[in-house]
């Protein structure tokens, strides 16, 4: 590709604050109450280590079938670079979802999981967090919006500052020229700085959902289309500019100044012109529409598979194992592509839809909460 359509697509270390913030809104969402400052039964009744459980258990059985599925890819690369010691030990991270804690090995066999591994710290704060997040009035929430925010930042200064890396978008940087890699992945990888982008996200939609709250201060918020096209456009433009190199500057600073508030400004004008009686924002139809929902449904499979079967078709010691070469070009992509849709599917209507499955889940959750 040229270079400003692989600048573009580099900024995953950017884009992927967008996923913590989300997990933040959605958990807030479902287990606190509407336009009502208080937490929901189903969280505060709910003793922690088994509310915990539960949202870990949602994702956790799929991640252990797919790291069964490809362990032989896995294992091979893994023995072949690192021996059978290190292998055992980088199965076991990547088993226990405990990878993100290590900041040179988080990507360690299904690469894309090391996202998991940090979130089960940050749901682990919730039964704690929320509670009290749910208490706050719009001020407040404000206030620790703000106090949050710079808790993600005050790191990434210091690592700026020491190791004069402002102008290092590392998301096209080699990390041969990296001027610290280890550092920058605490800032990328660590599950306490997630921590602070999913609470955030939490604090966002309580924000929306304060909204015809009976204090003067939570009157509704107007919103129009514009509240989620300005915010999205600015967003486009921000990564156009980094990929044309008109704005050299950190991936890490543009995604907690920049891109995480821009990010929730749209989900909160999206919640608010979704339960308006009539709904009239292109945005909010478009991501109603039928197969954007489909893609939704099927998202979460598509996320867990599409790094294992990358290797297959593109890490070169289990490519060139498989099929004497790797499998590079836009017709094998396009193949790498449906290989990855047709296995999500595949996943979720055999695994993820399994009543036995779900049945697992609950008892394995009830008898480990009880242990604990």
């Amino acid at each position: 590709p040229s270079d400003f359509i692989f600048k573009f697509f580099s900024q995953h270390n950017v884009i992927v604050g967008a996923f913590f913030a989300l997990s933040g809104y959605v958990t807030a969402y479902t287990t606190t109450e509407n336009a009502q400052k208080a937490a929901s039964p189903r969280l505060t009744e709910t003793p922690a280590q088994k509310w915990t459980l539960s949202r870990v258990f949602g994702f956790y059985p799929l991640h252990l079938l797919v790291l069964a599925l490809f362990s032989p890819i896995f294992i091979y690369a893994d023995v072949t670079y690192n021996g059978w010691l290190k292998t055992l030990w980088h199965g076991f991270l990547s088993v226990t979802l405990t990878q993100a804690w290590f900041p040179l090995h988080a990507e360690v066999w299904n690469a894309p999981t090391w996202f998991l591994s940090g979130l089960v710290f940050a749901t682990g704060l919730m039964p704690f967090a929320l509670p009290k997040i749910a208490k706050m009035d719009k001020k407040a929430l404000r206030r620790s919006a703000a106090w949050l925010t710079l808790v993600s930042l005050l790191p990434k200064l210091g690592y700026f500052y020491d190791f004069n890396c402002l102008g290092v978008p590392e998301g096209w940087t080699s990390p041969k020229v990296h001027p610290n890699l280890a550092i920058f992945n605490i800032m990328r990888f660590s599950p306490v700085m997630i921590a602070a982008e999913v609470l955030i996200g939490a604090v966002a939609c309580r924000l929306v959902m304060l909204d015809g709250a009976s204090d003067d201060e939570a009157q509704p918020v107007k919103t129009n289309a514009l509240s989620t096209l300005v915010p999205l456009l600015s967003i486009l433009t921000c990564l156009w500019a980094r990929a044309s190199d008109l704005v050299v500057v950190s991936d890490m600073l543009v995604r907690t100044l920049f891109f995480i508030p821009m990010f929730l400004r749209v989900l909160m004008a999206t919640h608010r012109n979704t339960v308006r009686p009539d709904v009239k924002d292109p945005t909010v139809k478009a991501l109603s529409s039928k197969i954007l929902v489909w893609l939704g449904n099927l998202s979460f499979p598509i996320y867990i598979v599409h790094g294992p079967l990358g290797q297959v078709f593109y890490k070169k010691l289990i490519a060139k194992k498989l099929f004497g070469q790797v499998l590079s070009g836009v017709g094998f992509f396009g193949i790498y592509l449906a290989s990855v849709m047709t296995l999500a599917w595949i996943l979720q209507k055999t695994f993820l839809a399994n009543k036995s499955v779900g049945a697992w889940s609950k008892k394995t959750v009830d008898d480990l909460a009880s242990w604990m």
